[in-house]
């Protein structure tokens, strides 16, 4: 069997995928950010880093309705997320539903203030609450139709290996 040349585990990186069950561990672990991406009218990509929970299956984030990325989500609302935890990566394609339903509001808020990494006080938690609690508030209700993953830490084991 003959060696592979040196840049082959960084071409052929099949081998180096999570599972599925893999992939949504990390994407289940904090911290819970994650970057975000849609596009513009033009068409054209944008995206932004934005604080997330995971609820019914569904990555869930949330927004206030006069934000561009909202108004372009009501005109297409195909999204990419991507999760990056050390040397390991999952990108989620799906496609976001805009709700402004208070208690999917309300859901969101306590799920993404329990995930925090520090305890809050009853006054800091209502403090915090507060501040999301806005008239216009949505939430982005991205269903994953597709992943992509990538194990670096997996590649240079197998690279260092031979």
């Amino acid at each position: 069997m003959s060696e592979k040349p040196a840049w082959w585990h960084r071409q052929h990186i099949e081998p180096y995928r999570l599972s599925d069950a893999e992939a949504w561990k990390l994407i289940e672990s904090p911290p819970f950010y994650c970057v975000f991406s849609w596009v513009t009218r033009e068409p054209a990509p944008v995206c932004c880093a934005m604080a997330y929970v995971v609820l019914d299956g569904c990555v869930l984030l949330t927004s206030t309705a006069n934000r561009d990325k909202v108004k372009a989500l009501r005109r297409n609302p195909a999204v990419s997320l991507c999760f990056h935890r050390g040397l390991r990566q999952v990108t989620l394609r799906g496609r976001a539903e805009v709700s402004s339903d208070p208690q999917l509001v309300q859901r969101w808020v306590a799920a993404h203030l329990d995930g925090w990494d520090r305890p809050l006080t009853p006054e800091q938690r209502e403090s915090e609450t507060r501040r999301f609690l806005s008239p216009d508030r949505v939430i982005l209700v991205v269903r994953a139709e597709k992943l992509r993953s990538f194990d670096g830490a997996e590649m240079f084991r197998a690279e260092s290996s031979g």
